[in-house]
This record gives C-alpha cells, structure tokens and sequence, in this order.
C-alpha cells in the first residue's frame, strides 16, 4: 500500500513539472522542470520494476539523468560568463 502512494506522489510531482516546464517561458526554469521529470521516472521504474533489472534500467537512468543535469548546469555556467562584443 505504500508503495502504490510513493508512485502516486511521485507522479503527481511529474505531472506538475511537466505543465510548469510547457508554461514557463524561461529556458532555464524549463530544464530544471525537465531534470525533475528525469529523476521522478528513474524512481518510477526503480519502484514499479520489483526485480534486479528493474534495479539496474532505474539506476542506469538515475546515473543517465545526473550525467545531463550536470552538463546543462556546465554549459549555463559557461554561457553566464561568457563576454558578448557588439
């Protein structure tokens, strides 16, 4: 019973984000929301599959989802100091 009112929590989170993220006109407040989607799947399928490979495709996207979240917090870091000429 607890589990099936994680899975409920979790994917009202991922519904939220996913209307905030097709709201939002900031593209950086967009791929926070889209970062939040990735992390709640991962826990979705980590729950919903009770087996190994269940435990191994939501770990591999966990490990999938920080690797890109962590190159777009790179590559908006680069692009915050970067120097425009005019």
């Amino acid at each position: 019973m607890a589990d099936f009112m994680i899975e409920k929590i979790i994917g009202f989170i991922i519904i939220i984000m996913a209307i905030r993220s097709f709201i939002t006109k900031n593209r950086v407040e967009r791929i926070l929301y889209i970062n939040v989607i990735d992390f709640g799947l991962s826990a979705l399928i980590a729950i919903y599959i009770n087996t190994p490979f269940g435990f191994i495709v939501g770990s591999t996207f966990f490990i999938t989802s920080t690797i890109s979240s962590n190159a777009i917090a790179y590559t908006f870091n680069r692009l915050k100091n970067e120097i425009v000429f005019d």
